[in-house]
């Protein structure tokens, strides 16, 4: 090829990749990319955290010890709060519903029990109780007022995951926009009340060991204060349901140290990592649109290669090169979407191929 043939090749090549990047294929091939490098990393690169967030579960266990439905827990759940409460926790955060109206009718006082355990927990320093939404209706659901004035305007958090398009939770936000503004999460309300340094974005998969749980009856069963205060004292406490087939979230990486699925986790320890991110890591920022127009360029470099077979191996290694580096800058705090420069370096493969084969079929036909 004369010089400016082959610039045009380059342009060519690049200016596809680029067009690639914003196509759904390559935001999906991405986000694979990322499940792929975050498990790499939580074997091999995994990072330091401290151990401060405890989960407190409803499990299967939890369920069948509790004679009552889960909308009439009043009593079990007022007394597990208190018992939190009493331990001196730094915060406690509920992924759980809270009645939206008094059952009173159903048993007497049943209402004051509840208010009393949120009471305590609410004297007691942090303690955040999630808005749960409407899947059909995307409203928040009603809090019984007794129990919405007791947490008050700083103790709600909407209790939601950001999705991406294939359904995953891969990242969030301390706050959720409105027609009025915003309004803070679960994860952005304990994260402001306990850090002045708190940034949403991706979840760090990579950061800390898998979160442990401590079974809701075996709270609500227990009489020894002290061991109480041993698991809860000065850390931050989530209650919420993590039972096998109920309020689970799609994730790249199971963080739920007592389970063995790769595919779901429950929904609270979603928000356990999120929240350990905000507060003790870095969420990894993704790389600006000029950084993946510079890469795009350097692959359709690739075309410039006269011999194949140089370009094939040459093709190779930069692919390894990229994936390599990707992954090192995930580590690092960044997320680099790779998908177009790998769709480069192979289209740039297949230009010189079929630039190859065109010219020994014009000397054929000489």
């Amino acid at each position: 090829m004369p010089h400016t043939p082959r610039t045009v090749a380059v342009a060519a090549v690049a200016l596809a990749g680029l067009l690639f990047a914003w196509t759904p294929l390559a935001e999906r091939a991405d986000l694979h990319l990322f499940d792929a490098q975050s498990r790499f990393l939580r074997d091999f690169q995994s990072r330091a955290a401290p151990d401060d967030i405890i989960i407190v579960g409803v499990d299967d266990a939890s369920v069948r010890a509790v004679p009552e439905p889960l909308g009439l827990w009043h009593e079990p759940l007022g007394r597990v709060i208190g018992k939190i409460a009493g331990a001196a926790p730094k915060a406690i955060g509920l992924d759980l519903a809270l009645p939206d109206r008094s059952q009173e009718q159903m048993r007497p006082g049943i209402d004051r029990l509840l208010a009393s355990g949120l009471v305590a927990a609410r004297r007691n320093g942090v303690l955040v109780g999630s808005l749960q939404v409407d899947s059909r209706t995307r409203a928040a659901k009603a809090i019984h007022s007794p129990f919405l004035a007791i947490l008050g305007d700083e103790g709600l958090g909407l209790a939601l995951h950001g999705r991406d398009v294939d359904g995953q939770v891969r990242r969030f936000s301390l706050a959720v926009p409105t027609e009025d503004g915003s309004f803070p999460t679960l994860v952005g309300r304990l994260c402001r009340a306990l850090s002045k340094t708190c940034k949403d974005g991706l979840i760090d998969f990579a950061l800390g060991k898998p979160f442990k749980y401590v079974p809701f009856s075996e709270v609500l069963a227990s009489q020894d204060p002290v061991y109480i205060e041993r698991l809860f004292k000065g850390r931050i406490v989530l209650l919420g349901e993590t039972q096998r087939f109920s309020d689970r979230v799609e994730v790249p990486v199971n963080l739920a140290g007592w389970e063995t699925e790769r595919g779901s986790a429950p929904s609270v320890v979603v928000h356990a990592s999120a929240l350990r991110t905000a507060l003790h890591g870095q969420p990894p920022r993704e790389a600006s649109t000029p950084a993946i127009f510079v890469l795009v360029t350097l692959a359709a470099l690739l075309v410039m290669m006269r011999d194949l077979r140089m370009a094939a191996v040459a093709g190779l290694v930069a692919v390894a090169t990229t994936l390599i580096a990707a992954t090192a800058a995930l580590h690092h705090g960044f997320q680099v979407p790779v998908a177009p420069v790998l769709f480069v370096l192979v289209l740039s493969v297949v230009f010189r191929a079929t630039a190859m084969l065109l010219g020994r079929y014009q000397l054929v036909r000489k």
